[in-house]
């Protein structure tokens, strides 16, 4: 018997599928796991030639269906939803594999749970860093007071940077397997690029469509009535492109999830809507649809319950408005300091133009979350 530590194994399964295949092809193959302790426990037997394949699945008690049976699969170990399968065939003649959908869910969840600590950490130790910056501006001296807590002190931070780079290095496996995932997964892949057509082009630039999306929508229905045709939106979804053909009825819609599942865009799809835009950002899920919507014809609306939109617009605004709440916290805390500053001491050019950058930060960023709400205010008052 041999027993691996793998603390990691989740993180990348391609290859720890991959050494799975190595240690059976070498004689151990696999006779029980521990996923809590994340160790891998092997007995030695005659070289075998396998493929595995882990899965992830919603419940715990989750069945093999009959195709995948069919191509050779065999479920090897089972601990809680995690599977293990095996085949024996070589992977050219393996044409179905166990679906990626819920692992592809559970690597989104843990790394918007990995963002949220990243993201906490470096709010907060933003705090002292600023602190210490006022004090130097300030040519204020500074002295170590000696303290017995300094040991608890240097303890939390040493932990604190070790959940730092966890954080970061758990971010950093989880999006390179899921991109692995992506390219076998239809539904998720992003837009083709269409060709720039012949004829007459034109570009226009919309900063901060997402927070009045209506605003948007109306534009660029507006745009097509007149023959101007959309064919591609770049530049992070800001730089839109048009093409002068003929006035078309198009209907828009701009959407906003905060994780959409694997059967999201197959749904709109077969409904008659074209994906034309999905943002890339993990803090910013949107995607841009279209529909060409001749008169008299009837097609369903990508939300056609008032309420369910006004809920959605709701979530828009209470999400952006979570994202720059503490940003205009820390900038307010940072204009107060900046202005006890100058009526304590001598007022300079640079204190002036710190307090300004401030200012107009909290300023742009409420004004960002303030356009939402009046967003949701508008569809309400519909």
């Amino acid at each position: 018997m041999r027993t691996v530590f793998r603390p990691f194994w989740s993180y990348d399964l391609p290859g720890t599928e991959a050494w799975l295949a190595d240690m059976a092809g070498r004689g151990w193959r696999l006779e029980e796991w521990s996923l809590l302790l994340r160790r891998f426990t092997f007995r030695q037997a005659e070289p075998a030639l396998l493929t595995y394949q882990l899965a992830y699945h919603s419940s715990k008690h989750s069945s093999m269906s009959p195709y995948l049976s069919a191509e050779g699969w065999s479920r090897r170990l089972q601990q809680g939803k995690w599977s293990l399968y095996e085949n024996d065939r070589s992977p050219s003649q393996i044409s179905a594999y166990p679906s990626r959908k819920d692992v592809l869910r559970r690597n989104r969840i843990i790394s918007y749970l990995f963002m949220g600590i990243l993201v906490y950490l470096l709010l907060i130790a933003l705090i002292p860093l600023l602190v210490l910056g006022l004090t130097f501006n300030q040519d204020t001296p500074v002295r170590i007071q000696p303290s017995p807590m300094w040991a608890v002190t240097w303890t939390a931070a040493a932990g604190a940077l070790a959940l730092l780079v966890l954080a970061i290095y758990s971010m950093v496996k989880l999006r390179a397997a899921s991109k692995v995932f992506l390219l076998d997964h239809q539904d998720l892949k992003q837009p083709s690029r269409p060709q720039k057509p012949a004829g007459t082009t034109m570009a226009r630039m919309k900063l901060g469509w997402m927070y009045a999306p209506d605003r948007l929508e109306q534009w660029l229905e507006e745009q097509e009535l007149h023959g101007w045709n959309l064919y591609k939106v770049g530049f992070g979804g800001t730089l839109f492109h048009f093409s002068k053909g003929r006035p078309r009825r198009m209907k828009y819609h701009a959407d906003y999830q905060v994780v959409a599942g694997e059967g999201y865009f197959e749904l709109h799809q077969e409904a008659g809507w074209t994906r034309l835009y999905s943002s890339p950002f993990s803090l910013q899920k949107w995607t841009l649809w279209s529909r060409e919507n001749p008169e008299h014809a009837e097609y369903p609306e990508l939300y056609s319950d008032p309420l369910h939109r006004l809920k959605h617009a709701r979530k828009i605004a209470i999400s952006y408005t979570l994202l720059f709440l503490p940003m205009i916290l820390l900038y307010s805390l940072n204009v107060s300091a900046f202005i006890d500053s100058i009526l304590r001491d001598e007022f300079t050019t640079s204190q002036a133009w710190n307090t300004s950058i401030m200012f107009l930060s909290i300023l742009l960023f409420g004004s960002f979350a303030g356009r939402t709400w009046l967003y949701y205010r508008r569809l309400k008052q519909q």
